[in-house]
């Protein structure tokens, strides 16, 4: 059964890695602080992460399949309807990037967030608990890992500005390593909360070595490496940029751990 889940949980890490890329663009355009090459490769990363998500749509599961698995189908549909927006909305996006102009990629960045938050809401009511499908610790949970993933990846893209162009302030690149931290950090209190909410208790034995990489990998090994990389982006941005290549790996690791669990369990992680 687990199979059936396959193709949410990339749409939904791909969701996450666009959202999130778009949020930290947004934020460091308004610094004045970011690189515009930065901008349109980030942008550029966003619109093809929707894109991928877009495509892998009609491999969701529907139906029979979708009951069998215990997933929300009402959310599924919606889900299809919502990610077209987002990924219309990301090309707008990539398209103001290449404008001398702010103020269109303030406004395309705005509707990003919104209609992403909202796909991200929507394919978090699609998990398999129909008791409680708007539990607060559920909803939170996909645009946390959005943060955490979009977040990383795009300071990892940041960093290659400073290989080129050492002379630029490090103020960016450490904002947005703070940004992913704080992420990671609530990630970490949202699966204390979990835990203590008894939500994994029970859980089928074969889900340990994706609870253990989620933890382990995904929260303790990506706080560490981004919070390094913060630190060491005031002396050597290059050191900087490797480790949060890493931290890249870390997070998606424990993304995909977390959504498969996610979709399979309904236990916030």
């Amino acid at each position: 059964m687990a199979i059936l889940t396959l193709p949410l949980v990339l749409v939904v890490v791909l969701l996450e890695l666009a959202v999130g890329g778009a949020f930290l663009m947004w934020i460091l355009d308004r610094t004045r602080q970011a690189p515009a090459g930065f901008l349109k490769l980030v942008a550029a990363v966003n619109a093809v992460a929707a894109a991928l998500a877009f495509a892998l749509l009609p491999a969701l599961p529907r139906g029979q399949s979708a009951e069998a698995v215990r997933l929300n189908t009402g959310a599924l549909e919606s889900l299809g309807l919502v990610v077209p927006i987002v990924l219309v909305l990301l090309v707008a996006q990539l398209l103001a990037a290449f404008l001398p102009f702010r103020a269109p990629r303030d406004l395309t960045g705005v509707g990003v967030l919104l209609v992403g938050s909202a796909a991200l809401l929507v394919a978090a009511v699609a998990r398999p608990e129909p008791e409680a499908p708007y539990d607060v610790f559920a909803l939170i949970a996909l645009p946390l890992g959005a943060l955490a993933l979009g977040g990383t990846n795009g300071a990892m893209l940041l960093g290659h500005w400073y290989l080129v162009t050492p002379k630029l302030s490090p103020a960016p690149l450490q904002r947005a390593a703070l940004i992913v931290a704080a992420a990671v950090a609530l990630q970490a209190g949202l699966v204390a909360v979990t835990l203590a909410r008894g939500d994994l208790l029970g859980v089928d034995t074969s889900l340990s070595v994706a609870i253990a990489i989620r933890i382990g990998v995904g929260i303790v090994m990506t706080f560490g490496l981004v919070i390094a990389g913060w630190w060491t982006a005031r002396m050597n941005t290059q050191s900087s940029t490797g480790l949060l290549y890493v931290g890249l790996g870390t997070v998606l690791a424990g993304e995909l751990a977390a959504r498969v669990i996610y979709y399979l369990t309904g236990a916030a992680v």
